[in-house]
């Protein structure tokens, strides 16, 4: 019985070809299921629907919750 010799080399390319591949197939799942459509039902209860409506702001109003926001959250 003879036994085949493998180098380093081409065992460590295999073994990248072969993660590469995992890596591939294991991401298809994910984009699959992001191109589905969802239903009616599906959405999440409370949320705003999308587009979001137009709402003029108060500039200072705006930029006196953000200063406090600052300064009670940290940052």
């Amino acid at each position: 019985m003879t036994e085949k010799q493998i180098s380093r080399k081409d065992f460590l390319k295999g073994m990248g070809t072969g993660l590469a591949g995992v890596a591939v197939v294991g991401t298809m799942g994910g984009l699959l299921t992001g191109c589905s459509q969802t239903t009616a039902g599906s959405a999440v209860e409370g949320a705003p629907e999308f587009p979001f409506k137009y709402v003029k702001l108060d500039p200072a109003k705006a930029e006196e919750i953000g200063y406090n926001t600052y300064f009670e959250k940290g940052g």
